[in-house]
């Protein structure tokens, strides 16, 4: 029948993907390759392991919504195979392979070249000259990417939801348990708003997925609260959490009001395949 969920499909074919030992690959984004083919079949989910069985080479992960990201470190270099399977509302899993490799770091003295580069570093500050044309000098002159500026701010994700007619200041943070929220993040209530941050911000076991669930805990919170709210954090955090409001809007028959805020086509194309998922459950709280 022609309203039944179908299938996952793959939009562009899945390039090799390479990296090199110590070096940060991603976020790559499969959502690029792979969709549903409409809205009934529903959101994405991905589950990437190798073709054996064994789980991604250490340092790095895929995400539930689809990104593999991480940095491998010294001692994975090879070649390997991995089998991504995505599934969505029609239960007809999407099974792709992937090869993935990962270059070694070129062999050196370590110690030495740090000793020659501290040297030429100390006698150019003592001479008043410029940095010598070291690999260190050039790592500090790169221009940083665009991509590397998202990856980091999607490492150390941060969300702030404003009670936007409460004019009083930020007060003192008192940390909020709320059921479902990810252990990889804390909720503070800090009167006038809340805010989600990570627990430890330089964990490797934090995904993208733990953000998003925690936004979507801090919107069922501030629904509850019936605040006026304004977003403020991360654009995946926003959307998550403008798409929550949405759903318990619709489940609940009553709007919360949403200021400053813009949905793009993502977010209503989310909300759209979401609610439709909505129906077949319970109540959010």
């Amino acid at each position: 029948m022609s309203d039944q969920p179908k299938a996952p499909i793959i939009i562009n074919p899945v390039p090799p993907l390479t990296t090199n030992e110590g070096a940060t690959f991603g976020p790559f984004d499969l959502l690029d390759y792979i969709r549903s083919p409409d809205v009934i079949s529903g959101e994405l989910t991905f589950q990437a392991e190798l073709t054996n069985g064994d789980a991604l080479p250490q340092g790095l992960m895929c995400t539930t919504d689809g990104f593999i990201s991480g940095l491998p470190p010294v001692g994975t270099a090879g070649k390997y195979d991995i089998l991504l399977t995505v599934n969505n509302a029609s239960e007809i899993p999407l099974v792709v392979g992937i090869t993935l490799t990962i270059n070694a770091r070129p062999q050196v003295d370590v110690e030495t070249q740090l000793g020659v580069i501290k040297t030429q570093i100390w006698e150019a500050l003592a001479s008043g000259i410029d940095l010598p044309n070291s690999e260190f000098a050039d790592l500090l002159n790169r221009p940083i990417t665009e991509t590397e500026v998202y990856y980091l701010l999607q490492r150390f994700a941060v969300l702030t939801i404003w009670d936007i007619y409460n004019l009083e200041p930020a007060g003192d943070k008192v940390a909020l348990s709320l059921p479902g929220c990810s252990k990889h993040y804390v909720i503070y209530d800090r009167g006038s708003c809340l805010v989600a941050a990570p627990k430890d911000l330089f964990s490797h076991e934090r995904t993208l997925a733990d953000a998003l669930q925690t936004s979507k805990i801090m919107a069922r919170e501030v629904y509850k609260r019936g605040w006026t709210v304004e977003f403020a954090g991360f654009n995946k955090m926003v959307r998550a959490a403008w798409v929550e409001i949405q759903l318990l809007g619709q489940k609940h028959g009553k709007s919360l009001e949403i200021m400053h805020y813009t949905p793009t086509e993502e977010d209503k194309k989310l909300f759209s395949v979401q609610s439709q998922a909505a129906d077949l459950q319970g109540p959010s709280f």
